[in-house]
């Protein structure tokens, strides 16, 4: 685990604790970024931290979720997700649908036109489409007759390292979405430096959240330290057992062994206890050690 990435935007918790806080900063950067990803002026009523408020950063959680409700009662769930799994858009349209599903239309006077508007906004650090846009938005439609269905629900997704083509020389010509994608990809690189310090200035939303970074104690950036290192180490072994059941599946004995070592392998570079390396893999104690 790079040890910067701690402390990066698309980290989970550093992410989470950016735009929840109880802030005028932290409110002015959700307000810009959801206005610019959903591409609309709203204003945010309520946030809601799905999971542990991030006054506790060292109850540690596997994914942050943020659910915020604007003043027309539109409701969004905005989260960064590190590695993206094959399955990720099924799980992004879940969380829409229960969304969408938890407002309460109930009774004599009210109908399905009373039903508000549910965007799932979710950031990626991992590609997760074969294509080179970095930014998709995926609403109801025909696709043979091209028609929109009017659906309520939207789904937009933003995978950031397709953006690394923008360099300081063409930074003057992006957009609010573009800079928010950049400013989050490249906040913790030195090389970057000068990029971020002109996104700051073209953006007051982005501003505020690199206010809000800046003013982080230690005890909180030494919480989003182990919140990191707990969830590098979930991820990991839960790639070893995905691994493990796919080599399974295919019943290919020569592939399933060489996979087991390569994941156990990188289990061991990053620490992982003999023990729990033994139970997810299946190998032996002489074999780790010789890997």
């Amino acid at each position: 685990m790079n040890p910067d990435f701690s402390f990066s935007i698309c980290n989970d918790a550093v992410f989470k604790a950016v735009f929840t806080k109880n802030t005028d900063e932290s409110r002015t950067a959700l307000k810009s970024l959801l206005s610019a990803f959903l591409e609309r002026e709203l204003s945010v009523l309520d946030v809601m931290a799905n999971e542990s408020p991030i006054n506790d950063l060292r109850d540690r959680q596997i994914r942050y979720d943020i659910s915020v409700r604007f003043n027309d009662g539109e409701l969004a769930n905005v989260e960064m997700t590190v590695n993206p799994k094959k399955d990720e858009s099924l799980r992004f349209e879940y969380y829409t649908a229960r969304l969408f599903l938890n407002q309460d239309i109930r009774g004599t006077d009210k109908s399905y036109r009373d039903l508000q508007k549910a965007y799932h906004l979710s950031f990626l650090y991992g590609n997760l489409y074969p294509d080179k846009e970095w930014l998709h938005r995926f609403v109801y439609y025909d696709p043979e007759r091209q028609i929109k269905m009017g659906g309520r629900t939207e789904i937009v997704t933003v995978e950031l390292k397709k953006l690394r083509g923008i360099t300081e020389r063409t930074i003057e010509r992006i957009d609010s979405r573009e800079g928010w994608a950049l400013f989050m990809m490249y906040y913790r690189e030195d090389k970057k430096t000068g990029i971020i310090q002109k996104i700051i200035t073209m953006d007051d939303g982005i501003a505020a959240a690199d206010h809000v970074i800046r003013g982080f104690t230690e005890s909180e950036l030494e919480g989003f330290a182990a919140i990191a290192k707990d969830k590098f180490e979930f991820d990991a072994r839960e790639e070893l057992w995905e691994m493990k059941q796919a080599a399974r599946a295919e019943g290919h004995a020569e592939g399933h062994a060489e996979a087991m070592k390569d994941a156990a392998r990188k289990l061991k570079a990053m620490g992982i206890p003999v023990n729990q390396i033994i139970e997810a893999s299946g190998l032996s104690a002489g074999e780790i050690e010789y890997l």
